[in-house]
Order: C-alpha cells, then sequence, then structure tokens
C-alpha cells in the first residue's frame, strides 16, 4: 500500500499542505532588503493582522526604515501558529508545526547575516514506520525520506518570538480589529470596532481569508471583481488539532485513514524529536469534512471518549489503558480565524488572484494569498510578506 505525499504534507502545515507543488527555490530576491529601492520619506503603513504573515511584514519594513504598525484583532500575536506551554515537558504546537523547506530558510526569514540562528529542527529516519488503516486494520510500511523538518523544544511561534517578535513588538496593537477600509483617496483609512480611525499612506492585509470570506471588512472602493470571485470560490476547511498523552508510545510517525469525505485526517506523534525523556504525545490533525465529528462533541470527556473508541480497536486497547490528558484546538471557534486554510485541492489562481494588490494602496500577504501554486504553510506565509514588500518597494 502507497502512502500519499499529499497526505504527509496536509498533517503539516499551518495546519495544512506545504511545498506540494512547488519547492523553495530562491523564495528571497538575492537583494538584501535594507538596501535596494528607497522608501517614500515619510511613509507609514498599516499592517493588517498580527499572525506569521504580519509579522515577517512588519521584520521586513523595520529593516527598511519603514514607520508601520500593526493592527491585531486578538489579544495577542501569532494566529494560526498559536501554541501551548501548559500541556507537557515541550511546547504544543496548536496550529502551524512543520517546516517543509530546507532548514536555510530560518536565516533567510530572520535576513541578517549577524544573527546566528540556534533553533535545533528534527528530521526524519526513511525507516520510521507510518501507516494506512482501512476496515480497522493498520498496514505498515517505511516512511521514506520526507524533507520536512520539526521544531525541537520550540514551536513557530517561539522561533518568531526569539528571532522576529522583538525588533516589531512595540508597534503592535492588540484587540482592533477592523471593520472597514477605505482606500480611495490619498491615504488608507481604516475603523476598527470601536469606531477609532487608523490612517497609513499603505496598508498591508493580513487577516485570514475567512474572515474576508465573510465579508467582516468592508473595502471601499469595494473588492475588485477578481478578488470577489476568488472568495466565492474558495473552499476554506474548518479544522481542528487534539493532542493526547499516554504513558507509553504504540503509535507509529503517523497514520491515516481511509477518507469517506472530504478533508484530512491523519494522527502523528507529536512528541517526534524531543528529548527521549519528555511526555509521550499523539497528535490528530483533521480538516474539512472529517473534522466534524470531532468538533460536534464537547472537547472534555466526550472528545476523549470519542477518540479512545478510534484508537482502541487499532492498538488492541492500550490508549485506553494508558491516557493520561488531552487538549485540543478547534480553529472553527477563534472568532478572527473561524477556519483552518484554503483547501490543499483548490483551483491555484485563487491564491494567486487573491495576492493581488487593491488598488495601489493596499498590498496582500498571507499563507493563502501567495501568488502561486503554493498555499497554507508558514513558508508560504512569509514568502508572501516579502513578495509583497518588494512589490511595495521596487
Amino acid at each position: 500500500m502507497t502512502i500519499s505525499r499529499r497526505d504527509f504534507f496536509a498533517v503539516a502545515g499551518l495546519l495544512g499542505v506545504g511545498g506540494l507543488a512547488t519547492g523553495c527555490g530562491k523564495w528571497f530576491t538575492d537583494e538584501n532588503a535594507i538596501g535596494g529601492v528607497a522608501r517614500l520619506d515619510g511613509e507609514r503603513v498599516i499592517i493588517v493582522g498580527a499572525g506569521a504573515a504580519g509579522m515577517a511584514t512588519a521584520h521586513l519594513l523595520a529593516q527598511r526604515g519603514v514607520d508601520f504598525q500593526i493592527l491585531e484583532a486578538a489579544s495577542t500575536h501569532g494566529g494560526r501558529i498559536k501554541r501551548t506551554n501548559n500541556f507537557v515537558d515541550f511546547p504544543i504546537p496548536l496550529g502551524g508545526e512543520w517546516l517543509h523547506v530546507e532548514e536555510a530558510t530560518l536565516a533567510r526569514i530572520v535576513n541578517d547575516d549577524a544573527v546566528e540562528i540556534t533553533q535545533a529542527m528534527a528530521a526524519y529516519d526513511p525507516d520510521d514506520l507510518a501507516g494506512v488503516v482501512e476496515d480497522g486494520v493498520v498496514a505498515y510500511e517505511r516512511a521514506g525520506s520526507w524533507p520536512d523538518l520539526k521544531f525541537v523544544g520550540a514551536t513557530w511561534l517561539d522561533f518568531f518570538d526569539d528571532y522576529i517578535v522583538p525588533g516589531i513588538a512595540d508597534r503592535m496593537v492588540f484587540d482592533t480589529q477592523i471593520v472597514r477600509i477605505e482606500h480611495g483617496g490619498d491615504e488608507v483609512v481604516l475603523t476598527d470596532a470601536n469606531n477609532t480611525v487608523w490612517a497609513a499612506d499603505r496598508i498591508v492585509f493580513t487577516a485570514p481569508m475567512k474572515v474576508l470570506q465573510d465579508g467582516d471588512i468592508g473595502f471601499e472602493p469595494g473588492l475588485p471583481l477578481s478578488h470577489l470571485d476568488a472568495l466565492e470560490r474558495a473552499d476554506i476547511w474548518t479544522g481542528m488539532k487534539v493532542f493526547v498523552e499516554f504513558t507509553e508510545q504504540f503509535w507509529p510517525v503517523w497514520l491515516t485513514a481511509k477518507r469517506d469525505r472530504g478533508g484530512q485526517h491523519l494522527w502523528y506523534d507529536a512528541s517526534h524529536g524531543q528529548d527521549p525523556d519528555a511526555a509521550r504525545v499523539l497528535g490528530l490533525f483533521t480538516v474539512g469534512d472529517m473534522s466534524a465529528p470531532y468538533q460536534a462533541v464537547d472537547p472534555g470527556d466526550e472528545l476523549r471518549d470519542l477518540v479512545l473508541a478510534e484508537l482502541d480497536p487499532i492498538f488492541d486497547g492500550i490508549p485506553s489503558r494508558t491516557y493520561v490528558q488531552h487538549i485540543s484546538q478547534n480553529w472553527a471557534n477563534e472568532p478572527f480565524v473561524r477556519s483552518a486554510y484554503l483547501a490543499d485541492n483548490a483551483d491555484s489562481d485563487i491564491s494567486q488572484d487573491l495576492g493581488k494588490n487593491i488598488g495601489p494602496r493596499v498590498f496582500m500577504a498571507g499563507c493563502s494569498y501567495t501568488r502561486e501554486y503554493d498555499w497554507s504553510s508558514v513558508h508560504t506565509a512569509v514568502r508572501s510578506a516579502r513578495d509583497c514588500v518588494d512589490e511595495m518597494y521596487r
């Protein structure tokens, strides 16, 4: 039985597919961001959203000496690279988890040769076991070679907190939900939910696609027809992650089930690469229609019983005997996100069209505003930020 590369990447993304059709290539320009085209004197830029794309955009603008501010609807930064330190003895990534491209990408994100990147990353052994469940029976085979890397003792958010956030933290404003963007004049005027007005020469919009699709933010002039068409066609998957601690490990590096509906459903070793004495944690990643059963139950005992009932027949009752605790993240319940990501089988032009500027003053950056056939990963969010800033100052 052949295990699909798409199945593995589905678990590994920002809750999403990563690097499926295009490699990293030279996704950063060779020109140093600090040099090159000069900025407009006295220009002010506002970034809407403090997720991966928003923080990366801010970092690049700071390196260019551009005056900027980040307006974030939530009470903290990170968006879908959220993590918790309150579950086991290593950080748990509740959103984006893997680096899909070469490790040198981390240095490219920092974009400063004077900074040493010390973050440890764990690769996968080609001899690791992976499995596919069909009719309650697991067929195992070697996982083979994967390019993906897992953070050791850290998460994507920890990486940003260590290398990006210190230089931009004083420019972040939280609990500021933008509800209107007027961009037809000599400046962009933004209004938040408290009727506070903000103004900038240009803005970079990085809020999640679902927020845009649901019409939470009004644009004047309205969105271009190309954007409206893309949003109408976009299948934006809901998603959920569950982490279960056990007293012993009984699972392979990852385990997928035969799909009976749209989306993805994979179990994986969330402890991979961590200290050998660290807690043993099994992760569940599920998006699209396949996440519905887990989202429909109470996240406490009902969810526990559901996942144990799924695992016990596969592993001869070991899960129930060794269960310790669990935690979950239902992205449909995050008020300023409400989804996982653009479906991995979406039309490629959706991300490309939504990555286009909205007039001369509104630029787009985000994991699904990428202008290419690759979306919904942290590295695509950062790449879109670089593309956006390069276009602003070319």
